[in-house]
């Protein structure tokens, strides 16, 4: 009996073991390499673009309409920032680059594309009965919206995207300090507004925010992006681009600059032409002739 006992015991260790085991096995191949990923990317690599997107898109999502509303500005703005990646994917080198790239865009590019006397937005998700409902987080981002643009880009970048202040300085080009201290006032400000409205302290605004990352774009919008995959990569093949930028660097020559470079080519063309009429065997038969005579 106590054999049996054993035996049991034995089997049931062995198999708890295994199973955690392949928990785990399934759980680190599960685990998301942003840099494999992104260097697919820079593959051009579809199915890269797409894990990527899977990935992000909520953060992405939520960084953008919680600024700029979702309007067919915000919808421009999401469009806008997925299209950068795909486009950067073509000149940059590294995924460290690429990344970095992808949050300078997102951070600084995309509000060139909103009106500045924008309407504000209201939240199509706000409870009737906060307290009845304890949807506190969905205060907060009402709260949030309410801030100015700096403190709801420098905010959202460090509880939504998740990168650190030195990270979020470096992106837009800031002092580490400057960003520190917006922060902290920010964070300040809020956690007033939300004791104000009669939120339970014990809800930190770290709690609150990660209870209101529910919010999705719209399958819709999913399906708009990663369809536009393949055209975006043919509207900017690597051809076209260096064109774009020789057609560029013409645009730019003009002025003084342009007029000086004109007058330098047609100099060139007059020497060119002369040298060419001037040529020895041309002059050798000048000479024979005019001994014959």
């Amino acid at each position: 009996m106590i054999v049996w006992q054993r035996i049991l015991q034995d089997t049931k260790t062995y198999l708890r073991v295994a199973c955690l085991h392949g928990v785990h096995t399934k759980v680190k191949l599960r685990r998301f390499d942003t840099d494999a990923v992104l260097q697919k990317i820079l593959q051009h690599d579809k199915e890269g673009f797409t894990s990527f997107y899977e990935r992000y898109r909520g953060r992405v999502y939520r960084f953008i309409v919680r600024q700029y509303g979702t309007s067919e500005f915000g919808k421009a703005a999401y469009y806008s920032t997925w299209r950068h990646l795909v486009v950067a994917g073509l000149t940059l080198k590294t995924p460290k680059e690429l990344k970095f790239s992808f949050y300078q865009y997102l951070g600084a590019k995309v509000s060139s594309l909103v009106p500045p006397q924008r309407v504000r937005v209201q939240s199509n998700y706000l409870p009737l009965d906060i307290e009845q409902d304890g949807n506190w987080s969905q205060t907060l981002i009402e709260h949030l919206k309410l801030l100015s643009d700096e403190k709801k880009r420098y905010f959202l970048f460090k509880h939504e995207i998740g990168i650190s202040e030195a990270a979020i300085a470096r992106t837009l080009n800031v002092k580490k300090k400057e960003v520190e201290t917006c922060i902290q006032q920010t964070e300040s400000e809020l956690h007033e507004s939300m004791e104000e409205a009669g939120c339970p302290k014990s809800l930190s605004l770290e709690k609150l925010y990660r209870q209101s990352r529910v919010v999705k774009p719209p399958i819709s919008w999913d399906k708009e992006i990663l369809d536009s995959f393949n055209m975006w990569l043919k509207q900017t093949d690597v051809p076209s681009i260096a064109e774009e930028k020789d057609t560029n660097q013409e645009d730019k020559s003009s002025g003084l600059a342009g007029k000086w470079n004109h007058l330098c080519g047609q100099l060139k063309t007059k020497f060119v032409s002369m040298h060419k009429r001037a040529h020895p065997k041309g002059s050798r038969s000048r000479k024979f002739s005019s001994t014959h005579h």
